[in-house]
């Protein structure tokens, strides 16, 4: 049963990344001919050459975000079924690493960012996964948190647990919201001239539910939004919690 479970989520997996490098081929020349175009437009079309090359910035980031969903999806569902006893990482340098990539990233956004971890915090998960859901987590408090926010990560054990906690003062979601942040494809409508798919927390989601985790959501007081990973812990024994 395992076997059959097994095959049949690497040929989910394989049809969404053959279909998207599919796309991906007729995409890159389309670009090229809206390119080509830009010699031959008039000074009334530079706005719609614009758009166009907008759109096909969306199309090209949602197809990214739908491969690297379907390969969450895939990994969380083969774990079900087979066991990964060796996967660990220290959550806290994992947390601390990602401070220093994002953290120019943060600046130019007008954004302050500050991050506190006390090592080592033993995690069962690869720190590839653990650095994925955290760059999700990160992006969207840079990019929804506004202007002049300030954006805290955090690593901590917590009983049994290693959590990874992205907190911003912006102005965060409602409850009704929170209820579906982690829906594929959905977006706050505040959110609308930003940037984004709407699938970055469902793939962080699956990318926690396969290791036994999970994603939590809450409001930050007085405002705000605070994320907060939670990852199964690593005992002196070596397997996970």
């Amino acid at each position: 049963m395992a076997r059959t479970v097994t095959a049949a989520l690497e040929q989910q997996r394989r049809l969404v990344a053959d279909t998207s490098h599919q796309m991906r081929n007729p995409m890159a020349a389309l670009r090229l001919r809206v390119d080509a175009l830009r010699t031959h437009l008039r000074p009334t079309g530079e706005r719609t050459y614009a758009g166009v090359n907008t759109e096909l910035d969306r199309l090209e980031t949602l197809l990214d975000d739908i491969l690297a969903l379907a390969a969450a999806e895939h990994r969380a569902g083969e774990l079900t079924v087979t066991d990964d006893p060796g996967a660990h990482c220290d959550a806290a340098e994992v947390t601390l690493g990602r401070h220093r990539l994002w953290e120019p990233v943060a600046r130019r956004a007008a954004v302050h960012l500050t991050a506190e971890a006390a090592g080592p915090v033993p995690a069962a998960c690869t720190d590839r996964e653990l650095a994925q859901v955290t760059d999700i987590l990160l992006d969207n408090a840079i990019k929804y948190a506004g202007d002049g926010a300030h954006v805290r990560l955090r690593c901590a054990a917590e009983g049994p647990c290693a959590v990874v906690t992205v907190t911003d003062d912006g102005p965060g979601l409602r409850a009704e919201e929170i209820d579906r942040a982690t829906t594929r494809f959905w977006r706050s409508g505040r959110q609308a001239g930003t940037s984004g798919t709407g699938l970055g927390l469902a793939i962080a989601e699956q990318l926690l539910a396969g290791r036994g985790g999970r994603l939590e959501l809450t409001p930050a007081h007085p405002h705000g939004l605070r994320t907060r990973a939670v990852v199964p812990g690593v005992p002196a024994g070596g397997e996970a919690r």
